[in-house]
Parts: C-alpha cells; structure tokens; sequence
C-alpha cells in the first residue's frame, strides 16, 4: 500500500498538473475575450435559482430531528436555523439593482465636486477633488446586484457547512483523543506506584519517583484538557446548527467511508469542474460585468487571471493533505499490528514469570493507544476527503 501511495504522489499529481498547466495557458490566451464580454456569466449559475435554494429545505423544517444530528442533516440545520445564515436571507432581496448603492455614492461624489468647483480656496477644492474621485471608487467597489449577493450568501452557506461537519468530525476523533488521555494517564499511574514502590525497596531512586509523579501530572492534565476539547466541539457544533449550545443532542456515529477508493480522484477532472462551479470566481466574473471605472476594471481582472491558479492550488493541496493521511493510516495500522504482536509475546513471557507485571501492562497499553490512535485518523481522512470534495464542488476560495 505505502509503494501506491508514493506513486500516486510522484505519478499521478505530475500527470495532473502538466494537463492543468495546459489548461491554465488556454484560459489565459482566451481570458481578456471572455472577460471582456459585458453579459459573461458561467453557464451552471444561470440555472442556480435563488428561491429554490432559499426556500427548497422549509419541508424539512418540522421533521428534522430535535433530540440527534445525523452527518446528513448538517446542510439543512444550518440552512434553516443557523441565526447568520438566516439573517443573511431574510436581508436578501430579489429585486435589488446594480445601480441601487452605485447611485447612493454618485450623488455623494456629484456634491463633493460641486463643493470643489464653488471653492474659493485651492487646498480645500484638491481635497474636494481628491475625495470625490476616491468615493467614485469606492462607489464602483460598492456596486452589486440580487445575483450577487445571492452569491456571496450561499457561499457563506457553503463554507459553514463545511466548517460545521468539520466540528462534527473533530467531536468523535476528540472522543478517542480523550480515551487515549485516559489510557496514558493510567499508564502514568501505574509507573509512579512502581516508581514508589522502587524507592521503598532500594532499587529506586527519588529523580525516577519525581519523573514518573511528573509524569502523572502532565497526563492528567492531558486528560483535562482532551475532555474541554470535545466539549468545545460539540458546543460549536450545536450552535451552528441554530440549537442552544448546552442542548442534550445526541450526536450520531459518522460514515467514515472507509471502502473510498483514492483512486477513483481525477484531478484534473475534479480542477475543471470546480473551475466552472467555483462560487467565487463567478462572484469576479459578476463584479466585473458591473464595475463603471477603470481602477475597479483592472482589480477584478487580476482576481480573475489569478483564479484558475489558485483554484488548481487549493486543489492539489488538499489532495497531496489526502494521500499524507492515507500513509499516517497504513503506518498506524503497522503500528497497531506490530504492538499486538508484543502483547502476545509479553502475555506468554508474563505467564512463564520471564518478565514483570509492569512490562506485560505497559504492552497491553500500547495496544490500547495503538487501537485509539489508529481510529483517530479515520476521522482525519473524512476531514481531508470533506474537504478536497468542497473545493471540488466550487466552495472553496480563489
């Protein structure tokens, strides 16, 4: 396994890339004709309707659970009760223009320059200048449209949601973090008894009992500190979905997809379809078609010329991310195996009296730990895999 995952790092990625690298040459060549044209809008956010998205979950209002949340049910908790996101759209209006807040500004730039031309002074008459010309700016930075913020709303959506089935990933790994506290903090305990117990009898000394009490310590706040983490998680994760955050929700076992097939990733087929789906970029794209001045003109077109890149970037991180949790799993995986191995071997040493009873625990502790650590990064790689799909998607930032 770890010889396929280094040939999908050195193989695979380079294949990608030398297509994406194509890719990116061609939008540049072609970019200032699509850029340039003034109704140029992506074709998938032309069929993106507003109402369908804001009011398409209502019928799920009365029979998504109150006592559990369910992995699945996370887009429509926060969509219907996350008090941000509804705010969010309840401000929103379908009937908003693209002149509506550039106006506003216009007129305040308009009685700047009025002010500057009636100026008997100079210096006053530069400053009126100088500030109107800086609110026509602004103005043009300001100028947006319903699509727009339709937009930029339902990225925000986006984004939590991922974030919020991030915590709820974070809360069960913290559930093994806090059992593996517990298990190094018994372990700790049993070496200070044996420490103590050392000193006692002569074959010890005071520094191996003032380490292994040390030891205690640090573990127990280990402990401490594991059990406030899962905590916070669950806390996060319930105010994100709109429930109070000291709510008695019991938060359902996740599908860690564990017969994922890392293989069946394309890169450079997921790149092209988060090219044409990335919300931010068509937000740009949208800004762009609206801007009335140069300045404005010119600061889209370098987001715009810089998307595709950092679109790919973003990308391939999160798979390269991918692949460094799949060689942490077969390792941990090595690691589990080799320590059951000892344990065996240390049982049937225990039994035969040829070692101690703290060399025997010790081996059926790393064992636990083994057990613990290797569940723990399952969860890692359904975080990395969330991620690497949301960007794939479109949702991620450019």
């Amino acid at each position: 396994m770890k010889e396929n995952l280094e040939m999908l790092k050195e193989g695979k990625m380079k294949k990608n890339k030398h297509y994406i690298i194509l890719g990116l040459i061609v939008t540049m060549l072609f970019a200032s004709t699509i850029y340039a044209a003034p109704d140029y809008v992506g074709e998938y956010f032309d069929g993106l309707n507003p109402s369908t998205h804001i009011y398409g979950h209502d019928e799920r209002k009365n029979t998504l659970p109150k006592d559990r949340i369910a992995f699945s049910d996370i887009d429509a908790y926060v969509h219907l009760f996350n008090p941000d996101i509804l705010s969010n759209w309840n401000n929103w209006s379908n009937n908003k223009s693209a002149n509506d807040v550039y106006e506003d500004y216009m007129n305040a730039a308009d009685n700047l320059y009025a002010s500057a031309d009636s100026s008997d002074s100079d210096l006053q008459s530069g400053m009126a200048y100088a500030q109107a010309d800086a609110m026509m700016i602004q103005a043009d930075k300001s100028v947006s449209d319903s699509y727009v913020d339709f937009l930029t709303n339902y990225l925000t959506e986006k984004q939590l949601i991922l974030s919020t089935k991030i915590l709820d990933i974070q809360y069960h790994k913290s559930v093994y973090d806090e059992l593996s506290a517990r298990a190094s903090y018994e372990e700790a305990l049993r070496k200070e008894n044996s420490a103590d117990n050392a000193l006692k009898y002569g074959s010890g000394t005071q520094v191996e009992l003032l380490n292994a009490k040390k030891n205690v310590a640090d573990a127990k706040a280990n402990v401490v500190n594991s059990e406030s983490a899962t905590k916070t998680y669950k806390r996060n994760l319930l105010i994100n979905c709109g429930m109070a955050y000291d709510a008695n929700i019991h938060i359902e076992e996740l599908d860690l997809r564990e017969g994922f097939d890392i293989n069946s990733i394309n890169l450079d087929n997921d790149y092209q379809h988060a090219l044409a789906h990335n919300v931010q970029y068509e937000i740009y794209k949208r800004k762009l078609n609206n801007a009335r001045t140069e300045e404005v003109r010119k600061e889209y077109e370098i987001l715009i010329n810089a998307a595709p890149q950092k679109i790919y970037n973003d990308l391939e991180t999160k798979y390269s991310t991918l692949l460094d949790v799949l060689e942490t799993k077969y390792n941990r995986e090595v690691a589990y195996n080799l320590a059951l191995s000892n344990y065996s071997k240390a049982k049937n040493e225990y039994t035969n009296g040829s070692i101690s009873e703290k060399e025997y625990k010790t081996t059926e502790t790393n064992v636990t730990l083994a057990l613990y650590n290797l569940a723990a990064v399952k969860y890692d790689f359904l975080e990395a895999l969330e991620n690497y799909e949301s960007s794939a998607k479109g949702y991620g930032n450019c």
